[in-house]
Order: C-alpha cells, then sequence, then structure tokens
C-alpha cells in the first residue's frame, strides 16, 4: 500500500500515528481488500434431500429463491450438487425439505398455487436466451400446455426451436419451473428429464388429462392468453392469432376455469 507524505513523515521520525490516521489507514485497507474478499466468499444456498409423492429430489434455495430441484435418481444430480457447492456455501436444512415436501403434496391434490408463490433463483441457467425461456414457462398456468415451437415463439424465437428443447432438458428447477407442460408440436407427450409417467402424473394431478397413445386429448382447446377466448383446433382464428399466445387445455371445462370464453367463430 503506497503512503501519503504524512503517513512516510510520521513512520520514518517513529512518531505514533493519530488515531485520526489509524483510521484512514483502516479505511484504505477495507477499500482496497472487501472486493476481493467478497469474491472469496460464497453465498449460503439451503440444500437438501427430500421423498415426495414424485420420487426423491434434491433441493437448494438460496437467498433470492429455490435455487433447484432435481430428481435424484437422475444420472446428473451428483453432478449438479457439484455444481452448486461450487459457487454456493451449502448447508443442510431438513426445514426446506418439510417446506418443499408440503408443497408437491398440495400441488398433487390439485393445489397448483402451493408451488407457483415460491420465488425461484435462476442465476444456475447458463445463459439469457434459457432464463427468458424457463420465466416464460413459469407464466404457463396449471392445467394446460404449451408446444417447444409456441414457447419458442413466445419469447420472440420461433425458429428456436431445438434451443429450446436443449432449455427444457437442462432445466434445474423440475416442477418449479414446469417443464412437464411442454409438449410436442405434433400432440404428443415428449419426454421429460424425471421420466414419461411422472411428466403424465403432474399433468394429471393439474387437471391435464392425455389420451390413451399419451397425446393430446381429441375434445383439446386453445385458449389465447391475452383475448381470453378459446377455439378448436381447427379455428381460423388459430392461423391468425400468435403462436406464442397460444394455451392447449384439454377441454372447453378446464379453459373455464381459467377464465377463457369460447370463440363466436368456432363454437367449442
Amino acid at each position: 500500500m503506497e503512503r501519503t507524505r504524512t503517513e512516510q513523515v510520521y513512520f520514518e521520525n517513529g512518531a505514533e500515528p493519530s488515531e485520526e490516521l489509524i483510521t484512514e489507514l483502516l479505511r484504505k485497507a477495507h477499500s482496497r481488500f472487501d472486493p476481493a474478499l467478497a469474491r472469496i466468499r460464497r453465498p449460503v444456498a439451503r440444500a437438501t434431500l427430500l421423498d415426495s409423492g414424485v420420487g426423491r429430489l434434491l433441493a437448494a434455495q438460496s437467498a433470492r429463491g429455490l435455487l433447484t430441484l432435481r430428481f435424484a435418481d437422475s444420472d446428473d444430480w451428483c453432478e449438479a450438487l457439484a455444481q452448486m457447492g461450487r459457487r454456493f456455501e451449502l448447508v443442510e436444512d431438513s426445514s426446506l425439505a418439510a417446506e418443499i415436501t408440503s408443497e408437491i403434496e398440495h400441488l398433487m391434490q390439485g393445489e397448483a398455487d402451493a408451488v407457483a408463490r415460491r420465488p425461484v433463483d435462476l442465476s444456475l441457467v447458463e445463459s439469457d436466451f434459457q432464463r427468458r425461456a424457463l420465466s416464460r414457462l413459469r407464466r404457463v398456468p396449471a392445467g394446460s400446455v404449451v408446444t417447444y415451437q409456441g414457447l419458442a415463439a413466445a419469447i420472440g424465437a420461433p425458429s428456436s426451436q431445438r434451443a429450446i428443447g436443449n432449455t427444457v432438458a437442462s432445466n434445474p428447477l423440475a416442477i418449479y419451473v414446469p417443464c412437464h407442460r411442454v409438449i410436442r408440436s405434433d400432440g404428443s407427450i415428449g419426454n421429460y428429464g424425471g421420466g414419461v409417467e411422472r411428466k403424465l402424473k403432474l399433468l394429471r394431478a393439474e387437471g391435464f388429462e392425455v389420451d390413451r397413445t399419451r397425446r393430446v386429448p381429441s375434445g383439446a382447446v386453445y385458449g389465447h392468453s391475452e383475448s381470453r377466448i378459446f377455439c378448436r383446433p381447427d379455428c381460423t382464428a388459430l392461423r391468425r392469432g400468435d403462436t406464442g399466445k397460444w394455451l392447449i387445455l384439454p377441454g372447453p371445462e378446464q379453459a373455464r376455469a381459467l377464465g377463457m370464453r369460447a370463440c363466436k367463430l368456432c363454437h367449442p
């Protein structure tokens, strides 16, 4: 640390430094070392393993929200734990296990708000594109689904279906960022990181039943997220509307439950 002329006089003459000088020296030391210490310190995250109605899960939460929720029988959960350990000081917390277990139990009983109310922290998500996609996915209401193409269009990147697929596949927050609500454009249920059976179980709990071939049911309708109108799949309004605004619902009853009204052109 460089000394001022006043500091040099004190030290060279052997004089005892004044309280003011000591205070100033400490202030300068803090201003130089605090940023380096802040970089060394890792933020704290609560972490736990828990058993839920959809299997064993790894959960972690930072000060900003739920950081990760992964199925503990998947291949990548150990690597996910190691990745978090490089960025966060992990502290085991059984109370978090009780909270998440309770919220998922309520979800499986049809109370979707139980998980929707908890804030999430997307700091483990690698790119801005992925964060935009996952943030938008959180706005897809329980009881409805979107296609990969529809989610891509919703964030202004309609030609990025493959990137959306990769984003959904690497989602660090199962259930709370509902990647189980994304299906293929042909109406088939598609894959899921926790397994297709878990995907079906979650969708059923939220009120979305698929048919015997694991596809969107024949009576499904499309609901517009802004106009709040729902249509038959063959309605001309679908072709005119923004692809990113349409939700797929299992039938008129579920659409009305979300506050939507029937289209006057196709009368679903």
